[in-house]
């Protein structure tokens, strides 16, 4: 980052014509195959230069096999992370390198497979979660899984679309780990592996969106929350076979407006609780 940040690459990005990121887009974590740095694989070239000139600050990772965590949990950190661990809220490992680690605004995840284990962290279900849970939640930035695929084709994944294998193990167990987002960004084309623009930019465009929601103060939110009601006008509204919902939105409405969310008059009104306010969506449903 020092080095993206100098000002002899500035100088030789104006040279160049090319349009580096500002300074003060958001940093971009960016988890990556170093066997596919060694090959020499197009795409990870053409996702670096795409980003910065989609405004992002990518910060490029090669991880050695698929044990991503550990870089995540010793190199990078965050705002909210350094500001935890100022006020004693929040403990990081020993192993944490905070004169090397670089504060980021969200995580790509590019390699698919759990934060914590790769493959053999995938052969029991929910085996290293946790782990993962603690790394991700004490860093509290948006976790993307976004992939090439690496067993079709461009033309294939256009056809068929994502082969149940590669959905798995590049989304779903990711995903496990708290990801969001899933973009496909591109598959083979004969041995290479080559991005799809528009799925990049697809990318980058929820990457600006999430962290520009993680930078909003939460009274300035927009939030909405949608209620089971079907079928229509039989008095269906906020039904739940064996949930309580009245209660559930009350408590939901109660922990926004204690986060500092604008839940206008319904937290300090003491006639205000979940079942009139179900009740009463019932009514204007009708």
């Amino acid at each position: 980052l020092k080095w993206r940040m100098s000002a002899s690459t500035l100088d030789e990005a104006k040279k160049t014509n090319f349009n580096l990121a500002a300074s003060t887009a958001p940093k971009i974590a960016i988890l990556l195959f170093r066997k596919h740095v060694v090959t020499n694989q197009p795409y990870i070239m053409k996702l670096i230069t795409q980003m910065e000139e989609l405004d992002l600050i990518p910060i490029p990772i090669f991880i050695n096999g698929v044990e991503a965590h550990t870089i995540v949990r010793d190199l990078l950190t965050s705002y909210h992370e350094q500001h935890g661990v100022n006020q004693g809220t929040i403990k990081r490992e020993n192993t944490y390198q905070p004169s090397q680690a670089i504060p980021i605004d969200a995580i790509v995840n590019t390699i698919g497979f759990p934060l914590v284990g790769g493959p053999a962290g995938s052969m029991e279900a929910g085996r290293n979660v946790a782990v993962a849970e603690t790394i991700l939640s004490n860093m509290n930035v948006p976790y993307f899984v976004s992939s090439p695929l690496l067993l079709q084709s461009i033309e294939q994944w256009k056809k068929n679309g994502v082969l149940g294998l590669q959905s798995v193990v590049l989304y779903s167990l990711p995903e496990l780990d708290g990801a969001i987002d899933a973009v496909v960004l591109g598959g083979l084309v004969g041995d290479d592996i080559e991005l799809v623009d528009e799925r990049v930019g697809k990318l980058a465009s929820r990457i600006h969106g999430w962290v520009s929601l993680k930078r909003t103060l939460p009274i300035d939110r927009k939030i909405v929350v949608s209620l089971y009601g079907f079928p229509p006008n039989v008095g269906a509204v906020g039904t739940a076979a064996l949930l309580d919902v009245p209660r559930s939105l009350q408590a939901l409405l109660q922990r926004l407006h204690d986060e500092g969310y604008d839940t206008g008059s319904f937290a300090t009104d003491p006639d205000a609780s979940g079942e009139s306010l179900v009740a009463a969506l019932a009514i204007v449903s009708e």
